[in-house]
């Protein structure tokens, strides 16, 4: 009998691409076989941080059932266990799978779904791990959160806190650099929590041998302090780069939201490692359209992204999520406002992106390439500046190469090899 195949689709943030790779590793690992064109079961490992993602996870189960009619629908992931909660029907789905971190629970739906599905679990828990090719790999090391935003229901979804332990994590890693992945990325929800210190953890992964680059995704800006600003600007395989969550440029929307930091605070932060780093790039999330935010607390916001120059913003129009406490404040803004705003925000980033690649122009850089279309390459450097070479063959993905910038406009950075 053939082997049972699959589609899996990710949505959402890091943590969430991450938890969707495991989970592929697991079906794998039971046997399953990656298929696009012809699969037995879609999984749709969904998030659901705000309205309009579960509203894309509702669209994207639909799309599915429309285009595979036979194929047995799987929820997974932040939407399954949001739905689980409110003991909400999945009438999109034929399966819901809130929690998929043990084999057993991936074989059960499994089983499940296809009764005749034959595996032996003790098998499968000696088997090694099957890892996906990409030339980035996502590491978690930290999961949950208690910080309990006013707009945000990660914390209800994803419970306390809690930390991966150091030797679990490097033995992933070491997987990961040996089968070929030059870069590293960690994720968490509070990277920064991570205990007992996400220094000693770093540390002992810049030992690893095949590793090129370590990189941190999403952290708080509260969570960034001298010893990891020192070791970033310190470290050869640290990549100079910090994603800090902002939200909002204004203080009085910042305590509605249920933030830990003041606009002072960031902008010290920021002061911090541009004085170390002065090309280290500063990337953020921005939301929008808040409840109660006015014209003018939107000016303020304007005005501090100005300041600061991000090289890139994740702009968020402020979506209401059930059961937090934003959902019902007062003086909710309409979606035209909302999206005058995100407009804004978004010509005023892409002035700061160009301004930050112009730096890069006649310097040399470091780009692992990752992509090939048409007859482009594309790839990152360090700082998480796009880079891209015309003329230069496919067979240079997952290389590193040091080249030289050319050009550059909000999207990126043309380079030539030297």
């Amino acid at each position: 009998m053939r082997s049972l195949r699959f589609v899996l689709k990710s949505l959402g943030c890091k943590v969430s691409q991450y938890d969707g790779e495991r989970l592929a590793e697991k079906l794998q690992i039971l046997g399953l076989k990656p298929d696009e064109k012809e699969p037995d079961i879609f999984i749709l490992n969904g998030c659901s941080v705000t309205g309009r993602a579960s509203q894309k996870v509702r669209q994207t189960l639909r799309a599915a059932r429309k285009r595979w009619p036979e194929v047995k629908i799987v929820l997974a992931g932040c939407e399954a266990r949001l739905r689980r909660q409110r003991n909400e029907e999945s009438l999109e789905a034929d399966y819901v799978l809130p929690f998929f971190g043990e084999f057993s629970a991936v074989l059960a739906m499994v089983q499940h779904l296809f009764a005749d599905f034959a595996c032996d679990p003790r098998r499968v828990a000696f088997e090694e791990p099957v890892l996906t090719a990409k030339t980035r790999a996502f590491l978690k090391i930290q999961d949950g959160c208690n910080q309990f935003c006013s707009y945000c229901i990660v914390s209800h979804l994803r419970g306390e806190e809690w930390s991966r332990p150091i030797d679990e994590a490097i033995e992933e890693a070491r997987r990961l650099a040996a089968e070929g992945h030059k870069e590293i990325v960690l994720t968490g929800i509070h990277l920064g929590h991570f205990r007992p210190s996400l220094i000693d953890l770093l540390r002992q992964l810049e030992k690893i041998p095949e590793l090129a680059r370590i990189r941190l995704s999403s952290i708080e800006p509260v969570e960034v302090d001298e010893k990891l600003i020192d070791w970033a600007a310190s470290s050869e395989k640290a990549c100079p780069h910090f994603h800090l969550p902002l939200q909002s440029g204004c203080d009085s929307i910042l305590k509605m939201m249920r933030r830990p930091y003041s606009t002072q605070d960031f902008r010290k932060v920021v002061e911090r490692i541009r004085q170390r780093m002065p090309l280290a790039a500063i990337t953020t999330d921005l939301i929008v359209g808040f409840p109660g935010e006015t014209d003018e607390f939107f000016a303020e916001t304007v005005k501090f992204i100005e300041e600061i120059q991000f090289s890139r913003i994740h702009i968020f129009k402020f979506s209401p999520r059930d059961g937090t406490p934003a959902a019902t404040m007062p003086d909710q803004i309409g979606n035209h406002v909302k999206s005058m705003r995100s407009d804004e925000v978004e010509r005023i980033w892409h002035k700061s992106a160009a301004a930050f690649y112009r730096k890069f122009v006649d310097n040399r850089v470091e780009v692992l390439w990752e992509t090939f279309a048409g007859t482009s390459l594309q790839g990152f450097s360090r700082e998480y500046v796009t880079c891209f070479c015309e003329g230069k063959s496919e067979g240079l993905i997952n290389s590193i190469a040091l080249a030289t910038g050319v050009s550059s406009d909000d999207n990126g950075l043309e380079v030539f090899f030297d």
